[in-house]
């Protein structure tokens, strides 16, 4: 999953930034872009764990790699991105910026929870109808090979 690994390359370079900012005197709330880069990457990441839990049967049978392998790259680049904002909010801690950081996160869990959720509903009904359409396809298949059988035999 090249989106995952592309992710965690945004998060690491936003993540620096951020300590490099911070650390040169620039207050969070100037840093907005830089923040929403790490955040956007670390969201990729969850909706990709989202899209990989409600895979389409078509999607599960064709997949490029092993469930293992996509569940691991997907679990180790979570944890990567929650040591990372660990980090991040001590250092605005540290920095005497912990109440930006308890605003943004506020804010960001009722944005998170919005988002999050209309993607799982997306996901579902996307998984649905493909899901719907393989089954009607493979019953029309099944039943016009059968009639074609029954045919010749007659």
């Amino acid at each position: 999953m090249m989106e995952i690994a592309a992710a965690i390359s945004i998060a690491s370079s936003a993540y620096r930034g951020i300590q490099n900012a911070v650390n040169a005197g620039r207050e969070a709330h100037d840093l907005a872009q830089t923040f929403g880069k790490f955040f956007d990457a670390k969201e990729s990441i969850l909706e990709a764990g989202i899209k990989n839990e409600n895979a389409t049967i078509l999607g599960k049978v064709f997949a490029g790699s092993s469930i293992e392998s996509q569940a691991m790259e997907i679990t180790a680049a979570k944890h990567k991105t929650m040591q990372m904002e660990k980090e991040l909010h001590e250092f605005l801690i540290w920095s005497g910026q912990e109440a930006f950081y308890i605003d943004m996160m506020e804010e960001r869990k009722r944005i998170k929870r919005a988002r999050m959720e209309a993607a799982r509903r997306a996901a579902e009904n996307k998984k649905f109808w493909i899901d719907l359409f393989a089954i009607l396809t493979m019953t029309a298949v099944t039943g016009f090979t059968i009639y074609l059988m029954i045919a010749a035999v007659v």
